[in-house]
């Protein structure tokens, strides 16, 4: 049985995804093929790229002051950083090489601001695929791309099981990081930031698509970290964020192994 994993976008929530990873390498599940979204498309490339363990340690270390001085604030021009964190992340942790030369298959979707539609990478420069898909509209500018203007993939395909299954996957493991809609006190009062308001108004509209094409095509595992406490770019909260991917990781293994002695 070809088992592939599709990862969703969620910003810092993303690293729910090393936590999942984690719990299924000590399990002794390897996925087969991988496919991302945002956030999902950049650790399913440093997984498809054998890096895991490296990020998984830079990403439990990040901190905010280093986060800070990397952003690289460029206001107005399309986006609020110019994206040369995301080039430094890429360059210590993504090969330079095209995606047909990865060991596993492997897919990362964007989605073209000119023709609103789903643009998915399965070939061509790899950096070039996960720099698209984690560009964050309005935070982060899009990647010009041929004809083309690229920005997130969780605009119209937050979790990519249809991608994993063109790649092959016989069974898909899905890991949905905006499920969780619960919200804090302090929120239960009425007292939201702009930024609160905004990601809350963009994580219902994603969630509405996604069970949307759950209804459609459900993947076989779905695992659904519990990640609503955490913001957009709180990317220093590495370790904790990975604790909740594990916790979620754990809860559906028991049903996963049955899934894999089953196939």
């Amino acid at each position: 049985m070809k088992i592939g994993i599709a990862l969703g976008g969620g910003g810092a929530k993303g690293f729910a995804h090393l936590g999942v990873l984690r719990v299924l390498k000590n399990a002794g599940i390897d996925c087969e093929v991988v496919a991302g979204t945002s956030i999902g498309a950049l650790v399913g490339a440093v997984y498809a790229s054998g890096s895991i363990d490296r990020f998984e340690e830079y990403a439990a270390n990040l901190s905010r002051t280093e986060l800070a001085l990397r952003l690289g604030p460029s206001w107005p021009a399309m986006g609020l950083f110019t994206g040369d964190y995301i080039e430094k992340i890429l360059n210590d942790f993504v090969p330079e090489r095209n995606i047909e030369e990865l060991k596993k298959p492997f897919a990362a979707l964007s989605v073209d601001l000119k023709k609103a539609e789903v643009i998915t990478f399965k070939e061509g420069n790899l950096r070039t695929a996960v720099h698209a898909s984690v560009s964050i509209p309005g935070l982060f500018k899009p990647v010009l791309y041929n004809d083309k203007i690229l920005v997130d993939g969780g605009v119209l395909e937050s979790v990519p099981v249809a991608a994993a299954r063109e790649l092959g996957a016989r069974s898909v493991i899905a890991v949905d990081l905006l499920s969780d809609l619960s919200i804090s006190p302090d929120q239960e009062e009425g007292n939201w930031s702009i930024v609160e308001i905004v990601q809350r108004s963009s994580i219902i509209a994603q969630r509405r698509i996604n069970q949307f094409r759950y209804e459609k095509d459900p993947p076989e595992i779905l695992i659904q970290p519990r990640v609503s406490h955490v913001r957009v770019m709180d990317f220093h909260r590495g370790r904790e964020i990975m604790e909740c991917g594990i916790k979620a990781g754990e809860e559906v293994l028991p049903d996963l192994l049955h899934l894999l002695n089953k196939g």
